[in-house]
């Protein structure tokens, strides 16, 4: 940035305030002290920053004349081949205004208000107002060494944009760090609420499988007591039944005994007629069958044959019929002895704790037939013997009793559906909240990987910033090595500056490097001083576009003539990049053969300066 003119009213001593410059060489400010001089150099960092170096940002209207109720400036400054306008104002009252502008479009500002401004010049110059005081600004009397921590010079060697992201990084971690404490708060909440559940490991499983035993045996005695009571109905229904057949069975043989008698007669009587019939037993019978047959004669004894076979025929089937009822009295005793197999399974089946009911229930239960009862059972009905009666009190006494173990079994499968249900609720429960721990572990290795790649890039942040701050303690050594023989006239060559910036010249005459306190004032600011130009060097060569301008406020203070001149033609000499020199001072010697391209002269009783070119 080359400044072009300035144009300011009521601006600290100046009531007017106008000057064209040169935009290269040197820029002669001389007058008395309290002439004005520096503040010069004040309205022009007020008008580029909204500040100065003397004024502190809080108590900004002093900048304002003092009598007069506001203040204006407009600067022109040039960046490469683009000029600008930017103008400020500012009253008592604290209210502050910009606008920046092209000179060749003044109508359409490229930024409004201060802050807007400040942003948009920092894009166009490339550096702020603390660079700037830093390396192109040197304010009255003010050499001392940069301190190597300040912002400005953290920019200058690269370092800030770093130190940012390093501080984003931190902060990044704390946050980080705070929610994987909320996470492990969470997860110690979450453990707790699982271990307030007091699963017991394999508890389900043990309820199901004694629901499924229970379940079991309720089937059994459901089919046992079906069974029972269809072989009670079986065996009354085949008891009356035997019963019936015995009768008839009883009947059926008299009569074939009876037919049997009858047949053997008769055919005996045939035989005797037949092939006896002039005996004496043969006569007697015809007399009786005349007797009592009044139609009987010889010819008829034929019919006492066919009466015969009539009774052997129905013998037989008598026989058959006999012999089928027997068959269905077997038949008839083996299905009602079916009971018996059944009564022997229900003996068989392991019920367990009788639904485990409390005592005084228990103290209600129909009692079971003793085994000695049901030996007894078993014999008679192996034996075929009629025990209807017998049979049934056994039965009706065995199904109340499996009755009442049914209805055990009933409400303990209840009950055990019921811890069932509530087991699996606490079980969904513990899984959703061991589903938390997964998510919250998973969240919390996330958050431990980005806080782990945060360190890394911290360290590997660090490393480049040890290796910037090196390389730019070369580069200001190189700088000012080059820059000092040109103030000291070759007397001092070869410095060493530390990663503070603290500077040790090598002596000659001691053959040694040698602290700065070591030497004369006028020496160690001729140091200070090309340190400053080194300094703006290296902003030039980072940031700054285009040329530059850099303002000296009384760089000679405690330099004698000598030193003045050479200070003078070393800085005639500075290149391209910083062409524009504007230097402060009491006066210059006139020894001095340096040719000024502006010189403002400052009256001490005048608060109006015009310069024009």
């Amino acid at each position: 940035m080359i400044i072009v003119s300035i144009r300011a009213q009521n601006v600290l001593r100046y009531a007017e305030l106008s000057i064209d410059l040169a935009e290269r060489g040197l820029i002669a400010i001389s007058g008395q002290n309290e002439s004005g001089k520096s503040s010069i150099g004040e309205t022009v960092c007020f008008a580029l920053f909204g500040r100065t170096f003397s004024v502190p940002p809080e108590d900004l209207r002093r900048v304002v004349r003092w009598g007069e109720d506001d203040c204006n400036v407009t600067i022109e400054f040039a960046v490469e081949d683009k000029h600008y306008l930017l103008s400020r104002f500012l009253d008592r009252d604290g209210n502050h205004s910009a606008k920046l502008a092209l000179v060749d479009d003044p109508e359409n500002p490229i930024a409004r208000g201060v802050e807007a401004v400040g942003d948009a010049l920092f894009k166009i110059l490339g550096y702020a107002y603390d660079e700037f005081v830093e390396s192109f600004y040197l304010a009255q009397r003010e050499i001392t060494t940069p301190h190597p921590h300040s912002h400005a010079i953290k920019i200058m060697a690269g370092i800030a944009p770093l130190e940012q992201v390093m501080q984003n990084l931190g902060s990044e971690i704390a946050e980080r760090e705070e929610v994987l404490g909320e996470i492990q708060a969470e997860w110690y909440a979450v453990e707790g609420d699982i271990q307030a559940l007091g699963i017991e490991e394999g508890l389900m499983r043990g309820l199901e499988d004694k629901r499924h035993e229970s379940a079991k045996q309720l089937d059994q005695i459901t089919t046992l007591t079906a069974e029972i009571q269809h072989g009670l109905d079986t065996w009354e229904t085949n008891s009356r039944a035997v019963h019936r057949a015995r009768g008839a069975r009883g009947r059926a043989s008299f009569l074939r005994v009876v037919v049997l008698l009858l047949g053997l007669g008769a055919a005996a009587l045939w035989v005797l007629l037949t092939f006896a019939s002039d005996s004496p037993p043969a006569a007697a019978a015809h007399d009786v069958l005349g007797k009592y047959l009044p139609q009987w004669d010889e010819s008829r004894r034929v019919w006492i044959g066919y009466l015969a076979a009539g009774f052997f025929a129905l013998f037989l089937l008598l026989w058959f019929r006999v012999s089928s009822l027997q068959r269905r009295i077997a038949r008839l005793r083996a299905e009602a002895g079916q009971i018996g197999e059944v009564l022997a399974r229900t003996r068989e089946i392991d019920i367990g704790p009788v639904g485990e009911r409390e005592d005084e229930d228990l103290a209600q239960a129909p009692p079971r037939p003793e085994d000695a009862e049901y030996e007894a059972l078993r014999q008679q009905l192996d034996q075929g013997e009629t025990v209807a009666r017998m049979a049934h009190d056994y039965s009706e006494r065995e199904l109340a009793w499996l009755a009442y173990v049914g209805t055990g079994l009933s409400s303990q499968i209840a009950a055990l559906d019921e811890q069932i249900e509530n087991e699996r609720v606490r079980l969904q429960e513990a899984m959703n909240l061991s589903d938390v721990l997964v998510s919250l572990r998973d969240r919390r290795e996330d958050i431990q990987e980005r806080i782990a790649e945060r360190r890394r890039g911290i360290e590997l942040l660090e490393a480049a910033i040890v290796h910037l701050a090196n390389q730019f303690n070369r580069d200001i050594k190189d700088l000012v090595a080059r820059m000092l023989p040109l103030f000291t006239d070759g007397r001092y060559q070869h410095l060493q500056i530390d990663s503070e910036l603290k500077v040790r010249m090598f002596s000659s005459e001691k053959l040694d490097f040698i602290d700065l306190d070591e030497v004369s004032s006028g020496t160690q600011r001729q140091v200070m001083l090309a340190l400053r130009l080194a300094l703006s060097k290296k902003l030039l060569s980072r940031t700054v576009k285009g040329r530059q301008f850099a303002f000296l406020d009384e760089p000679f203070a405690f330099f004698d003539e000598e030193r003045t001149c050479r200070a003078l033609k070393a800085l005639a000499d500075l290149g391209d990049d910083i062409s524009q020199v504007w230097i402060v001072a009491q006066d210059f010697p006139e020894s001095c053969d340096i040719a000024f391209d502006t010189k403002v002269d400052c009256k001490r009783a005048s608060d109006v300066l015009t310069v024009l070119s």
